[in-house]
């Protein structure tokens, strides 16, 4: 490496710190609420009792095929309302929060901040697997590793974020979250339901224990 690369190197690693050090405050700041932890227990109980039901129902008709199409058809429409649900809240929540931070902000600067510069270089791969993870799972015929697949890259940003804002709630879920997917790639297809609920109810467990653990502590230095 000769004398121009390296110093375009330090240049690179210079502008990331200045980077880091400007979003670090906001975000940290924005993140510092009892909702998100608050949000994931509720989230993380659903989801498990969710999965019970449904694998109670396959054990019932002995298989996913044989569950009557209502139950199947209750059961997504149930999901997917609180998962459109908790994504708006989670984004109306993370803009009010922005404002308040800083005057002008909003859900437009919380984009950025999340979605832009360097971080941009570990979010956008991250995103890319987990929509490109579902449609490889189906045209291999193999959709249940939806499940694994998604939370993996899933780790990732959870970890990335966790270490931006300096909050341990996410670099904990991140690391549930990839050692449980990694696991259940060898017992996923035996029982899909009971997977389901250890690592995406068990993850939002996590962020909502650790968070609200953490804050008890920061709220009470003794």
């Amino acid at each position: 490496m000769d004398k121009e690369e390296l110093d375009s190197l330090l240049h690179d690693v210079e502008e990331l710190k200045r980077a880091v050090r400007r979003n670090n405050p906001f975000l940290r700041e924005v993140v510092s609420t009892r909702y998100f932890p608050g949000l994931g227990l509720p989230y993380g109980l659903l989801i498990i009792v969710y999965c019970v039901v449904a694998q109670a129902l396959v054990g019932h008709y002995g298989s996913m095929s044989a569950v009557p199409a209502s139950w199947k058809l209750a059961a997504w429409i149930v999901f997917g309302f609180f998962a459109v649900v908790g994504a708006i809240a989670k984004w109306v929540h993370l803009a009010r929060r922005a404002r308040s931070v800083a005057g002008g902000a909003g859900f437009v600067t919380m984009l950025r901040a999340v979605y832009s510069g360097y971080w941009l270089h570990l979010t956008l791969p991250a995103i890319l697997c987990m929509y490109l993870v579902p449609v490889a799972a189906i045209l291999a015929g193999h959709p249940w590793y939806i499940v694994p697949g998604v939370a993996i890259f899933w780790s990732f940003l959870c970890n990335g974020f966790g270490l931006i804002v300096q909050r341990p709630e996410y670099l904990a879920t991140g690391w549930y979250a990839l050692v449980t997917s990694l696991v259940s790639v060898f017992f996923l297809e035996a029982t899909p339901f009971v997977w389901l609920a250890i690592i995406w109810g068990g993850a939002l467990l996590v962020i909502g224990v650790v968070g609200i653990a953490t804050q008890e502590r920061r709220r009470d230095p003794a």
